[in-house]
């Protein structure tokens, strides 16, 4: 998948994660570009997702599958799907952790759809973040 850099946007978006075990749940992603995007999650659903927080299986990153509900051309919001591999999970209080998951599999116009998400919001500065 071709990747062109894109700046991190900061913008709320609703999403459902599937684990490998195929185990889905509702969760909030925070902050995407062209190449990974950052989900935050209370730690109950991080444990039922990865228990004990572990994001490495058998040596390898652990694979979960991503569905984000972006607005399209018309503003109705449809998903976008991949696959990605977890980088990280930080814990960010008590209760609420992150988990950064980099997209290694994205059909051509769900990616294009992104980027234009992105692009859009880039343009009316609306979520930029450095």
């Amino acid at each position: 998948m071709h990747k062109k850099f894109y700046p991190k946007i900061s913008k709320q978006l609703s999403a459902v994660v599937a684990n490998e075990d195929g185990v889905q749940l509702n969760v909030l992603a925070v902050d995407t570009n062209g190449a990974e995007v950052c989900i935050q999650c209370d730690m109950r659903q991080r444990n039922v997702m990865t228990p004990g927080g572990s994001y490495v299986r058998g040596g390898r990153p652990v694979e979960w599958s991503i569905s984000l509900e972006l607005p399209d051309e018309d503003g109705r919001i449809s998903p976008v799907a991949a696959r990605c591999h977890i980088s990280y999970s930080r814990r960010i209080s008590s209760d609420l952790c992150k988990i950064g998951m980099r997209y290694v599999d994205m059909g051509r116009s769900d990616y294009n759809r992104l980027v234009r998400f992105i692009e859009k919001t880039l343009a009316s500065n609306d979520g930029f973040a450095f």
